[in-house]
């Protein structure tokens, strides 16, 4: 092998990155730990947050949420939790601890959300954190201390569940002790081979174990140091040399000898160290001594080269011990080192038996130079790459491995992969390397906004900062108090402001205090406005990339052995590598790439079965290159006309020819004035290697629709995400959309191009249908929208219950608030499969594609799109989330189905035409028996079981927005779907719509049926609430009989509260046994008075009731009933003129010298008295004429409160008469004083005495 370092130009890989955003409110749990000699009740826990939280500066945010130092630690039990995230915060006081499974069996409930803030005395050192599985149930955590403390923390895993574990017995999970060793020596470095065995380098090169016995806790350990056992080594523990040689770091001066990266050895027999003086040794800890030493590079080393051969103490991770079994007869484990010297250069141990020495120990293809893959090929380039870490894992009998390489410099990085077996290595070094792409969401191109154009500044803009998993929330917060710091902006006034509002508001704040001075030479002031917001969010997006910069710098790369998953961890975050998909992984890659590396990246390719050459990923990787390159050219303007038209011509109804709509498109978007000839030069260039425009044909653009993921697992699996791993899977889910739509939009673009444009020569002389390709395109672009926006939108509503058996478990405030709905709705469906011997990372990128396809009925083919598409919007309307449903309308087909749901998101709305319009669409499809698919579908009829699977299909096919009762109404004819809608529009109070639907249901049903007596009787209660009489007065006389008379008092109740009811009672042509029923409603003077009492907006009194009485009396020829229904008023009358309106035995001055006013109103009284007398005594006259002249008119009346008695004609004109003479004898002045039998009521006489 030659001396030049290998390069690697493949992404095979891709990274998933995950913020560290707490997944529950209320899961932060922040405690304080006691100095080495406090008092056991000084461990308490301080506060509960909720997990996101805002910082005034860059400083703050990056000591208070990014990490100094962090990993992650993996069990090898196969238990819950297993991965543990670790991170040094706060000035390296702080010790954050959570649980990172993303999987668990599905007999565990509860979910390991906790976040432990761990606060120590002093600060903690460097390469002083070690955490080891005690085997139980609690995780071990060793903690080394500035003050030479170490801590033993035995968290038990149930403090990861809910927030009060802690508290428990604190004085048993927390212990200190401070070796006497640290008192000549400082420590360096901490590892931990077991709960039981720890190993800390100490600054003047020895080796301190510390040993516990099984059940003992922290507060003492055994102690036994390790030296080289040359004479300078005991000195050195007593002097403190500080030679040339001498390195300084952490505050501390390391010894040449100083060990800066520790290893046990598989059997924790031997300890494996690489020290600051370029040494690998090995130490025997049963003997304490040193059994072997060597250069790293196996070369002689002179004492003057030593200092130019010091290593660096910040970079421990250059030494790595990895096991492969049967790979070479003789080797028990092996150790690979790295060497930054010599051009760098990484060396494998094979270790047979240490103790022997160089005769046990040997390297492992020794004359070859393994260097680090060159991340920057360019000769010219000055920037310097190191190697900042390293794992080597998986395989079987040292076959099928992995070499993980994490490359950076300075903010920059860049993983690497190398699949190789242990016995050939060599030959896969220098030309199997391939990358992990970092293309994130956060490195999405920000929005491009013309002024001249509708869009919202604003409106883009947060569009594009809160989506999901872009930025974090505490993120954009920091951003926005360092913007409003910046700009000495106020806070806002509400408190409960969103984050939305606010950001809204520091922009346009910030744009109303700027000056508008030169808004005359600069445009409108609108114009200037729109500019100077936009100016704005672009200083505020800078603010939120600094953070974010600093945000995802990697520190640690690591490695899960059991489960073969890379993950990278940055300062706060982070991203677990998995494999491409295979569109992915063309898309990822340049088509030189291809040609050089073809056959290291699986992805096979395209044949259709005839005889034509088979299509290879380099062809489709050129076809998308180009059309990326197309589409690159587009103005920000264009390109959104060009998504907005797109979205519309994919949700329409196709009117059109496809030609006509390709042509119809083209010109609405304006490809002509656009386009330019550089970019359709520079597009028949990037094509030229396929033959340009000529020699694309249809199965190449085909063949990239085959590549998309199109089937799912179909294995039985056990297992189900964690809350952490439906976010992965999300986040995963929302890059690999992004890609694919990108590029199905970029080859439709080209399609309507070429279509338009290029037609003729291609048809000429190309195998490529425009047409077809387009409609291929265009079905996956439908699909595509549609799971974009399942990833994109937040879900406001509650998300699936998510119960735990533990009462102490975290409070799930706000379920379901910030999740997306495709995670909401779908993820926690779909189960990661178990490994099966291959890489999780592999497994990870299947599993994404599970969750997609999932979304579209996975492997069932009967499960359309519509289908799909209704079924969310179900779920949307079942939370109540009429927002996200309204949005969502635009993806909904046009079949019978859908326009029903949209005819209940219509009533959710209030929009009672538009929903009634809906449901009558869709009325006949939905009532039809053959809408649900059964075996007796062809003749409409179906057994009793059948029905009941049909309402169960609606049930299911809704998300259960149907309740069983309701989806036992569809497909079983009109009446009973009309009468399902008149239901709905009455429980949405909406009366006059329920009593349409009722009509419409009415005229379907058949006669004398239950049904229709039940419409009937809904529609005239409908009736009654909107005061539509007339209909209520049609349903009541349909009705049988016995309905009749239970409905009738009501509908009489109803006619005498309106203000016309009266004349409609006396109009309606009531049938004959329904008067004796009205007749006694009307006389039930003692219930009408209660309703008018209880109902104060009644249109009619007493006294207008009896008038109504005699006239439905008289209506129907019954004049002594009439006659009897006034009697009682007149007597009225009559008795307030008798008794006055003023108190027994006072004359009131106003009374006797009264207004022209008081006179007129004695007149009208005196015209009712006599209209009273007048209409008794026709009606009793209408009486005496109907019977023999000897006999007499007559009436019964008890309406002076007494004993009924009979009153006749000649009775009621004596009453009158009587009232004429008396008025008489007051007009005329004649009226006694106290003279018996002539007295009169002088009240009376002054209140009917004219002025």
């Amino acid at each position: 092998m030659g001396t030049r370092a290998p390069s690697a130009s493949l992404y095979t890989f891709t990274e998933t990155r995950i913020d560290l955003e707490a997944l529950d409110q209320g899961s932060v749990v922040q405690v304080q730990l006691p100095a080495s000699r406090g008092s056991h009740s000084q461990r308490r826990i301080l506060s509960t947050t909720a997990g996101s939280a805002s910082f005034s500066n860059e400083e703050t945010y990056s000591r208070g949420f990014l990490a100094s130092a962090s990993s992650i630690y993996f069990s090898r039990l196969n238990k819950h939790p297993r991965s543990f995230l670790w991170r040094v915060l706060e000035n390296n006081k702080v010790l954050e601890l959570r649980a990172t499974d993303l999987r668990k069996t599905e007999n565990i409930k509860a979910e390991a959300t906790v976040i432990l803030q761990l606060g120590f005395p002093s600060a903690i050192r460097k390469g002083g954190v070690a955490l080891a599985d005690d085997g139980g149930d609690a995780l071990c955590v060793f903690v080394l201390t500035k003050s030479n403390d170490l801590f033993t923390l035995t968290i038990p895993n149930k403090s990861f569940y809910n927030v009060t574990s802690l508290e428990e017995d604190a004085g048993k999970w927390c212990n200190t002790f401070r070796p006497s060793s640290f008192v000549l020596s400082t420590p360096h470095r901490l590892v931990a081979g077991s709960p039981g065995q720890l190993v800390v380098a100490l600054a003047d090169g020895k080796l301190l174990t510390l040993n516990r016995k099984d059940g003992r806790d922290g507060s003492i350990w055994q102690e036994r140091s390790y030296h080289d056992g040359k004479w300078g080594s005991s000195l050195r523990g007593l002097i403190n040399w500080q030679g040339n040689n001498t390195v300084r770091y952490d505050g501390i001066v390391l010894d040449p000898n100083a060990a800066i990266a520790v290893d046990f050895s598989p059997s924790r027999s031997h300890l494996l160290t690489v020290c600051a003086n370029h040494t690998f040794k090995i130490w025997n800890l049963a003997r304490s001594s040193n059994v072997f030493s060597m250069d790293l590079l196996g070369q002689r080393r002179e004492p003057q080269d030593i200092s130019r051969m010091m290593l660096d103490p910040g970079r421990p991770e250059i030494l790595r011990v990895f096991e492969a079994d049967g790979a070479i007869a003789g080797d028990e484990y092996y150790a690979i080192t790295y060497s930054p010297h010599d051009g760098g250069q990484f060396k494998i141990w094979a270790i047979r038996d240490a103790d022997r020495g160089k005769l046990g120990v040997r390297f492992l293809h020794s004359d070859d130079a393994l260097r680090p893959p060159d991340p920057d090929s360019d000769p010219e380039s000055k920037t310097v790459w190191k190697v900042a870490d390293f794992k080597v894992g998986g395989g079987t009998q040292g076959s099928g491995m992995n070499f993980w390489l994490l490359m950076r410099s300075n903010k920059r990085y860049k993983t690497y992969n190398l699949s190789f077996d242990l016995v050939d290595l060599p030959a896969a070094w220098n030309d199997k390397w391939v990358l992990a792409a970092t293309e994130t969401l956060s490195q999405t191109q920000p929005p491009q906004l013309s002024l001249s154009g509708p869009q919202d500044a604003s409106e883009i803009w947060l569009e594009y900062l809160l989506y999901p998993g872009r930025y974090t929330r505490t993120l954009l917060e920091t951003a926005l108090s360092i913007y409003r710091s910046a700009r000495k902006l106020t806070s806002p006034e509400d408190a409960k402001a969103t984050l939305e509002e606010r950001l809204s508001s520091a922009m346009m704040a910030q744009v109303l205090s700027q000056s508008m001075k030169d808004a005359a030479d600069s445009g409108t002031p609108f114009a200037q406005y729109r500019e100077s917001l936009q100016q704005e969010w672009g200083l505020f997006y800078q603010e939120v990339q600094d953070l974010d910069r600093l945000t995802w710098q990697p520190l640690t790369l690591t490695f899960d052995e059991s489960f073969g998953m890379p993950c990278l961890v940055f300062a706060g975050g982070c991203a677990l590598i998995r494999g491409c998909g295979q569109v992915e992984a063309i898309a990822r890659n340049t088509s030189a790439a291809w040609q050089e590396l073809p056959e290291f990246f699986e992805v096979p390719s395209i044949e259709d079965g005839s005889e034509r050459m088979p299509i290879l990923p380099q062809e489709l990787s050129i076809l998308i290159e180009g059309a990326a390159a197309f589409t690159r050219t587009f103005s920000a303007p264009f390109r959104h006309d060009c998504h907005k038209l797109l979205s519309s011509e994919l949700w329409q109804d196709p009117v059109y020819s496809v030609a006509d709509r390709i042509g119809n498109y083209y010109e609405h978007c304006g490809f002509a004035e656009e386009v330019t000839d550089s970019a359709i030069d520079s597009l028949k260039d990037t094509l030229g290697p396929l033959g340009s425009f000529e020699g694309l044909t249809s199965d190449h653009f085909l063949a990239i629709i085959k590549r998309l993921p199109h089937s799912m697992a179909t294995g039985e699996s056990s297992l189900v995400s964690t809350k952490l791993g439906l976010k992965v899977l999300v986040r995963g889910a929302q890059e690999m959309l992004n890609l694919h739509a990108q590029i199905l939009f970029d080859l439709l673009m080209v399609v309507v191009f070429i279509e338009v444009e290029a037609h003729e020569e291609v048809m000429s002389e190309s195998n490529l249908s425009t047409s077809d390709v387009f409609m291929a395109l265009s079905e996956q672009m439908q699909v595509y929208k549609f799971m974009q926006w399942l990833a994109s939108s937040v879900w406001a509503g509650q998300d699936r219950p998510r119960k735990s058996p533990d009462e102490n478990a975290i409070p799930n405030k706000q379920a379901g608030a910030g999740l997306t709905v495709l995670e909401s709705l779908f993820a926690a469906d779909v189960r990661p499969q178990p490994r099966n011997g291959h890489f999780q990372s592999g497994f990870l990128t299947d599993t994404t594609q599970d969750l997609l396809l999932h979304t579209l009925g996975g492997n069932y083919p009967s499960v359309t799109l519509d289908r799909v598409l209704v079924f969310v919007q179900c779920n949307l309307l079942k939370q109540g989330d009429t927002d996200l449903a309204s949005d969502f309308a635009q993806f909904q087909p046009t079949t019978a189905w859908s326009i029903y749901i949209r005819g209940r998101l219509h009533l959710k709305l209030g929009e009672i035409a538009e929903a009634a319009m809906c449901f009558k669409k869709a009325a006949y499809k939905m009532a039809a028996k053959q809408s649900f698919p059964g075996p007796n579908q062809q003749d409409g009829r179906g057994s009793e079981s059948e029905k009941n699977q049909a309402a169960q299909h609606y049930h299911n096919a809704s998300a259960e927005l149907l309740s069983l009762k309701e989806a036992g109404y569809l497909a079983k004819g009109l009446p009973k779907y009309y009468t399902h809608i008149m239901h709905l529009f009455q429980d949405a109070s909406y009366p006059s719509s329920a009593g349409d639907f009722a009509r419409l249901a009415i005229q379907f049903a058949s006669e004398s049926s239950e049904l229709l007596t039940f419409l009937l009787k809904s529609l005239f209660t409908s009736s009654l609430q909107t005061s539509d009489i007339q209909s209520a007065y049609t349903s009541l006389v349909r009705l049988p009989k016995e309905e009749q008379g239970k409905l009738l008092p009501e509908l009489v109740k109803a006619l005498l509260t309106l203000p016309n009811g009266a004349s409609q009672l006396l109009e309606l042509p009531w049938p004959a046994h329904f008067h004796a029923a009205i007749d006694e409603e009307l006389a039930d003077a003692r219930r009408h008075s209660q309703m008018s009492s209880s109902n104060p907006t009644t249109a009619s009194t007493p006294r207008d009731r009896r008038k109504i009485l005699a006239a439905w009396r008289l209506r129907h020829g019954d004049f002594r009933g009439a006659a009897a229904a006034l009697y009682p008023q007149l007597q009225s009358l009559v008795s307030q003129h008798q008794k006055g309106k003023q108190k027994a035995g006072v004359i009131s001055q106003s009374k006797i010298g009264g207004s022209r006013n008081s006179n007129e109103g004695t007149v009208q009284g005196h015209r009712g008295v006599d209209e009273a007398y007048l209409s008794v005594i026709n009606l009793m006259a209408c009486i005496d004429s109907g019977e023999q002249e000897k006999k007499e008119a007559w009436l019964l009346s008890n309406a002076d409160g007494g004993k009924r008695r009979v009153v006749t004609v000649d009775d009621v004109k004596k009453g009158w008469q009587k009232e004429l003479d008396r008025r008489s004898v007051v007009e005329g002045g004649r009226w006694g004083f106290g003279m018996a039998g002539d007295e009169m009521d002088l009240e009376y006489i002054v209140s009917i005495f004219p002025a």
